[in-house]
């Protein structure tokens, strides 16, 4: 699935709320809260923005982020 927006962030209440507004704006979001859901997720969808969290609990967002870059984006 295509969805507009990956919310990648560890502190669910604010990933949650920030999703439900972009819902409310027509746009397709989907949260996921950590580091592994955010590689499971590029496994079978899409985003076209990735809003990413640079304190993950489980890893550093940069490390996600370059990982993204090298292993999904390209």
């Amino acid at each position: 699935m295509r969805y507009s927006v990956l919310i990648i962030d560890d502190e669910k209440e604010l990933a949650e709320s920030t999703a439900e507004y972009f819902d409310m704006m027509g746009l397709s979001s989907k949260c996921v809260f950590s580091s592994a859901e955010a590689l499971d997720f590029f496994r079978s969808n899409e985003a076209g923005v990735i809003l990413l969290d640079i304190n993950l609990g489980d890893s550093s967002g940069f490390t996600l982020c370059k990982t993204l870059r090298e292993t999904i984006i390209s």
